[in-house]
């Protein structure tokens, strides 16, 4: 179609070119023109899209699911610092940290240390540190625990090994150092 004759002159579809007149040729580049951008700009239909499911508000702020604030320290993962405002803290690696959460969960490869206050824990690894838990404390048979433990209602399975102070939540001080004796399981 627009080959080149040979002796340089060029097909029979181009215009001629007249004496004196420079040639002024385009650079081609990969830049696009603006059309070309605008149509690359357009959602391309082969990619599916879902649309963002809208939250309903409140006056204070927009509403939060509770998957939201769920955090997962996975195997081999080292995780110091602090964590707060955690719906549920899942602990699979090491954490060294101080955690206000509503669940807590340290499993069987996990090892905490730091204190943690929360409203429902369970333990299938090593806990060392403070521990405030409101609610239930559930301790697997692998589970260890060192240190001062606070609980509303405990649950431990064979085998699970706590050492420490451990009181009940919610006693009167004057109750909790009368009644409430340390102890120390075999092992740690």
């Amino acid at each position: 179609m627009f080959n080149k004759k040979q002796g340089g002159q060029q097909g029979s579809n181009d215009t001629p070119e007249t004496e004196g007149e420079d040639k002024v040729r385009t650079p081609r580049t990969s830049t696009p023109r603006p059309a070309e951008d605008l149509l690359a700009r357009r959602p391309r239909a082969d990619i599916p899209r879902t649309p963002i499911p809208s939250v309903p508000s409140d006056s204070r702020g927009p509403a939060r699911r509770e998957d939201d604030s769920k955090l997962l320290v996975g195997d081999g993962i080292t995780l110091k610092g602090e964590v707060t405002n955690c719906a549920e803290l899942i602990v699979e690696g090491k954490v060294d940290a101080k955690v206000e959460a509503t669940r807590f969960q340290v499993s069987n490869s996990g090892r905490f240390s730091g204190e943690c206050n929360v409203d429902e824990a369970d333990i299938a690894g090593q806990f060392d540190g403070i521990l405030n838990c409101r609610g239930k404390l559930v301790v697997r048979g692998t589970g260890k625990l060192k240190g001062t433990l606070r609980y509303g209602d405990v649950e431990i399975e064979a085998g699970g090994r706590i050492a420490g102070e451990i009181q009940v939540f919610g006693e009167d001080e004057a109750e909790q150092t009368g009644s409430v004796a340390s102890l120390k399981a075999a092992g740690e």
